[in-house]
């Protein structure tokens, strides 16, 4: 009975440190099936091959993630962070508990009361704190959207997994050797150093990383408050152009009406008046509307996407009707969003013989409205699995936009996201309440 449940706990506590710091959750079959097969290593193989069998174990774990988040490197070293959390936190555990009772490690495993009672409080302990901890790492820090570089994730996991190895290694194979108790309470000492490294070094690389993005986005956006500041020059150069030439306009046309000169007025009409006329394209008539965005850095993003998009041909609609002022949203957050939405839109209507767009942005009982319509080809995933990282319609290594949003607007209770299509038409809408009811 004793074994049964040191086996239990110490699969829950495998599960745990796996299933938690995910960056997105299993299905209920998944989870079952990754349980059962973490206590049926554990159970038939801990006491015969002991140490040795946690390689079978976690091998497992490792593949079967590897299998269920289709080949994603950043919830295999999430697996491996959890397993060295884990180990951790069972030292810790199990030093304060001897310590209280005066005991060493030996000792303190000898007595099965002992042990049923210290595998089940350990047990609860790393269910909460790894739970906590996956919602502060991706609720909190949002990892996954700082960690987009594949590289880098790669990177990450090489290292925790040559060190998970030589964990392991270092436990069965002194456990073969027939350690005493200090040998291995020194290797614990050694690896808990090792783990404190690895977690600083990857802080490290965090704020870097955070840091670079934060630089890359500033740039992004004053590139665009470039583009538009050249846009509304340009506009006021058309402007001044006009105004200079409006008042000869005058002169000339009541000449040709004061001679009743029909011939001549038409003529005139389609030599000098119909040029300076296309000067007003439609592009400036639907720029205009942007007008009604009353955050700069928002303004000058739409700005500069959707001259891009009117160059390269695409019929784009802006319905700006009133003034947006208030966002219920940090406007970097919400220019990312708009961002990242639009460059799919513009994708995906490219591929299509209409290629139409439409922007809409609007209040509605105080909370604000936003709708991007284009069109689109069939999707060749369900609409619901486009927001999972890695799932993509454009080919490999993409499908990383979405997902950044769902990252995004975990930190928004206030925030509805909608996804439909409907052909042709594929329509993000983005609803922010302004009571975050």
């Amino acid at each position: 009975m004793t074994y049964f449940i040191y086996s239990l706990t110490g699969s829950l506590c495998s599960y745990f440190s796996c299933v938690n710091l995910l960056p997105y959750k299993f299905s209920a079959v998944k989870r079952c099936l990754l349980f059962f097969y973490i206590f049926i290593t554990v159970y038939f193989f801990n006491k015969t091959f002991g140490q040795t069998s946690t390689f079978l174990t976690y091998g497992g774990i490792l593949l079967f993630t590897f299998y269920f988040s289709k080949y994603d490197f950043f919830s295999l070293s999430c697996n491996l962070f959890g397993y060295l959390y884990a180990v951790t936190l069972n030292y810790v555990i199990m030093w304060l508990t001897g310590s209280l009772l005066k005991m060493n490690m030996v000792e303190l495993l000898s007595h099965s009361e002992l042990t049923i009672a210290f595998s089940c409080i350990y047990c609860l302990f790393c269910g909460s704190t790894t739970k906590l901890l996956g919602w502060f790492l991706h609720m909190k820090l949002n990892l996954s959207q700082y960690l987009a570089n594949r590289h880098l994730v790669k990177t990450i996991f090489i290292d925790l997994f040559l060190l998970v190895f030589f964990y392991i290694f270092n436990f069965s194979y002194g456990e073969r050797l027939g350690y005493n108790y200090g040998v291995i309470a020194l290797n614990g000492i050694i690896f808990l150093l090792l783990f404190a490294i690895t977690v600083f070094l990857m802080y490290s690389i965090y704020k870097i990383t955070v840091a670079e993005q934060a630089y890359k986005h500033r740039m992004a956006q004053f590139e665009n408050l470039r583009l538009y500041t050249d846009r509304l020059e340009e506009s006021y150069g058309v402007m001044r152009k006009f105004k200079h030439d409006y008042i000869n306009i005058l002169s000339t046309l009541s000449g040709y009406i004061n001679e009743k000169d029909m011939e001549g007025l038409k003529e005139y009409y389609g030599d000098r008046i119909l040029p300076i006329s296309h000067a007003f394209t439609e592009s400036d008539t639907k720029l205009g509307a942007l007008s009604n965005i009353k955050n700069t850095a928002l303004k000058s993003l739409l700005s500069s996407k959707f001259i891009y998009t009117m160059e390269i041909g695409i019929q784009a609609e802006i319905e700006l009707t009133e003034p947006i002022d208030k966002l219920f949203i940090d406007s970097l957050d919400l220019s990312r969003i708009i961002g990242i939405f639009l460059d799919n839109a513009i994708e995906a209507a490219m591929e299509t013989a209409e290629r139409e767009l439409r922007f809409c942005m609007f209040y509605k009982e105080n909370d604000l409205y936003l709708i991007i319509r284009n069109t689109a080809l069939p999707p060749a995933h369900a609409i619901t699995d486009l927001n999972n990282q890695g799932v993509s319609t454009k080919g490999e290594n993409r499908g990383v936009g979405l997902f950044n949003v769902v990252m995004i607007l975990k930190n928004y209770e206030n925030a509805i996201w909608n996804t439909t299509y409907e052909e042709p038409y594929f329509t993000q809408e983005l609803i922010l309440m302004h009571n975050g009811s």
